[in-house]
C-alpha cells in the first residue's frame, strides 16, 4: 500500500516537474507579450490571446512528456498493476492541467488538445516501464 502511494506521488512529482521545466523553457523562448510582475488572472488571461502558437504547442509537448515521465517513474516503482499507477498519474495531472486551463482563456483547439494528450501519454509511460527496459 505505502509503495503504491509512493509510487503514484513520485510519478506525480515527476509529472509536475517536467511540464514546469518545458513551460520555462517555452517562456522563455517564446515571451508573453505582456509583462506580468504580479501573477493576476484577469491580467493572464489578457495576455493569452496574443500568445504564439509554437509557444502553445511546447507547452502541450511539456504536458506530453511530463504524463509519459510520471507514468513511467509510477510503474517502475510499484511492483504490481503498473499500468493502473501510471494511470493514476495521469488523472492527478489532468485534474492539476484542467485547474490551470479552464479558468484562463487558452483556444478551443489547446484545452481539447491538453484534456486528451495527459491519460494516453501516462499509459504510453507505464507501458514503457512494464517492460523493464534499463
Amino acid at each position: 500500500m505505502f509503495r503504491s502511494i509512493l509510487a503514484v506521488l513520485g510519478g506525480t512529482a515527476v509529472g509536475v516537474f517536467t511540464i514546469s521545466l518545458v513551460q520555462t523553457m517555452s517562456q522563455q523562448l517564446y515571451p508573453s507579450p505582456a509583462q506580468i510582475i504580479v501573477p493576476e488572472v484577469d491580467v493572464i488571461a489578457g495576455s493569452l490571446p496574443g500568445y504564439p502558437t509554437e509557444g502553445l504547442l511546447v507547452n502541450l509537448l511539456g504536458f506530453a512528456l511530463g504524463s509519459f515521465f510520471g507514468g513511467m517513474v509510477a510503474a517502475r516503482v510499484t511492483h504490481q498493476r503498473l499500468i493502473l499507477h501510471a494511470l493514476l498519474v495521469g488523472v492527478f495531472l489532468l485534474a492539476m492541467g484542467l485547474a490551470n486551463l479552464l479558468p484562463a482563456s487558452y483556444p478551443l483547439w489547446f484545452k481539447i488538445v491538453a484534456f486528451i494528450i495527459f491519460l494516453p501519454m501516462a499509459y504510453f509511460g507505464g507501458m514503457m516501464s512494464a517492460r523493464r527496459m534499463p
